[in-house]
């Protein structure tokens, strides 16, 4: 019999475990919208094949008055070697900014430039045509030690410099898969015919690319303490490490970008919005190996942050907040996107929402969001990694009113979870949860699954780092040796919860599905029945 939990309340929870609205295989009175369904390319399947380029980029369009400078009048050429077009390509960004008046542009057109570090200058647009492209030199090029000046941690590297855009439809490319070692395993990482927590942690792991140096990773764009920013209808390319990180900047306006990155390559996050506020991403497609949109407040707060109509594939979580979190996070709304896994296993929660080094988090909208292959719907995190810094002043953050509305995920892998943490003896529980109209379908497979069946809380603590696969992990020195436990329900489990309200969140179990839908409990650490409230309607 199929039961459905409308209206679900946890009043001062110390850890309940529930599953709401549950059947075993196909129902059909959950209707899933239609979904595109993405390809990668041949062999490894290191990139997304059929980025829809068309859909996203647009002629570029220009107001009068542009004081325009091309880079080929200042030396710079694709049949030049790095060295040389970094000295050209800076003296047109220079011009512009010293005859452009605060209208000044610079054109790089006719081929593909190599080039080192180019730094930006306020008021200056630069414009990168169709068929172009700045791309930094191969790795043994720039590690050489005449050759070492020619890399400062990015592409484009703008301190303090306002009012300033990158315009496309050109590309910057950050030669990324010649600065990372070759995969453990290159092959592609299939969905598991059983599924398995801990060997899909460990399969997603062998197949990362990682650094060759630290020292020679790069962002395509690194900004910081700069004032209003624009990234308009650019194509970003395979960088070493993030994409693009905007650090303590206020005013960033980004649209019709597409990232596209070896989904392999370790840490090439897609937009790192760390302490910057006033931020609005619209209309862009991301695909990538780490986080697609994530926000981190290591040394500032984090105020006014928009996302909309945008595509993100990630192989870690799509939207992201945390894991960096010693600052206040306020006023974030992401809403009519697209989260998926193209044809592999891999990546951790669709909707990730975490505070582990003190940050307090509030007033987070997420709504009208469609997920196909994502491990995870939902995971919302309070921590206390406290000694870890990342901004921590020692004391426990909070979250508090967090909406998410609207969502349909299918193939899932891995229950959602609202987790609060216990720290000297005190309870912090995340507050104020609403999880309206969410729709999740597991993916058909067989199950081999580690439970947890102690009595107490299914995890020790809330001190490591968050993900939905370490919500039940003991790390023991490496991940080959580290426990994983599968949460004992398949719908959402709560721990350390106060007033979360869920009103329709329906969930379709596997088949073969042995957990129970509905297994609500409240425990303390001694095993006891404590203060509680559930509603429901059957």
């Amino acid at each position: 019999m199929r039961k459905k939990f409308v209206v679900i309340t946890a009043v001062v929870v110390f850890a309940l475990i529930i599953a709401l609205s549950a059947c075993g295989g196909k129902d059909e009175n959950i209707e899933f919208p239609e979904m595109k369904e993405y390809s990668l390319t041949e062999g490894s399947g290191s990139h997304v094949a059929d980025v829809p380029y068309d859909e996203y980029l647009q002629a570029p369009v220009f107001t009068d008055g542009i004081y325009w400078v091309s880079a080929k009048d200042t030396g710079a050429s694709p049949d030049k070697s790095a060295a040389e077009n970094t000295a050209a390509l800076q003296a047109a960004i220079d011009k512009a900014s010293a005859e452009g008046d605060g209208k000044g542009a610079v054109e790089v057109s006719g081929g593909v430039y190599y080039t080192g570090t180019l730094y930006m200058k306020s008021g200056v647009t630069l414009y990168i045509a169709e068929g172009s492209a700045l791309k930094l030199p191969d790795y043994d090029d720039c590690t050489a030690a005449e050759k070492r000046a020619l890399l400062n941690g990015a592409l484009i590297r703008a301190e303090g410099v306002n009012d300033w855009k990158i315009v496309g439809p050109g590309k910057l490319d950050g030669n990324g898969t010649d600065y990372t070692n070759e995969s453990e395993n290159p092959t592609k990482n299939l969905p598991q015919e059983t599924f398995n927590l801990k060997q899909k942690v460990l399969s997603y792991r062998e197949r990362l690319r990682n650094r060759k140096s630290e020292e020679f990773g790069c962002n395509l764009i690194y900004a910081r303490s700069c004032k209003n920013v624009s990234l308009y209808n650019l194509v970003l390319y395979e960088p070493s490490t993030w994409t693009v990180k905007l650090e303590l900047c206020d005013g960033v306006s980004v649209s019709h970008v597409v990232i596209d990155n070896n989904i392999y390559v370790a840490n090439s996050d897609g937009f790192d919005i760390c302490c910057t506020s006033n931020v609005n991403i619209e209309r862009c497609f991301i695909a990538t190996g780490d986080d697609g949109i994530v926000l981190k407040s290591n040394v500032g707060e984090i105020k006014n942050v928009t996302v909309k109509d945008c595509e993100i594939m990630s192989l870690a979580n799509n939207f992201k907040i945390g894991t960096e979190t010693g600052y206040d996070v306020s006023h974030v709304s992401v809403s009519d996107c697209y989260f998926f896994t193209a044809e592999i296993a891999g990546g951790y929660s669709g909707i990730a929402v975490e505070s582990a080094d003190g940050a307090n988090i509030s007033d987070v909208t997420v709504t009208d969001i469609n997920m196909n292959n994502v491990p995870s719907a939902i995971l919302i995190w309070l921590g206390c990694r406290l000694d870890k810094g990342n901004g921590s002043d020692g004391t426990v953050g909070s979250i508090d009113g967090v909406t998410i509305k609207n969502v349909y995920a299918k193939d899932v892998d891995i229950a959602g979870a609202v987790v609060g943490c216990k720290y000297k003896s005190a309870v912090y529980p995340v507050k104020n949860v609403t999880l309206d109209n969410i729709n999740i379908a597991y993916r058909e497979c067989n199950e081999d699954l580690n439970i947890y069946n102690g009595s107490d809380a299914l995890h020790a603590n809330m001190s490591g780092y968050p993900e939905i696969t370490r919500v039940s992990h003991s790390y023991l020195i490496s991940h080959e040796l580290s426990v994983y436990y599968d949460m004992p329900v398949y719908g959402l489990y709560l721990y350390n919860a106060e007033n979360v309200r869920a009103t329709s969140f329906n969930v379709i179990a596997r088949s073969v599905n042995t957990r129970p839908f509905t297994n609500a409990g409240l425990y303390d650490e001694r095993d006891g029945i404590v203060n509680s409230s559930v509603s429901s309607d059957n």
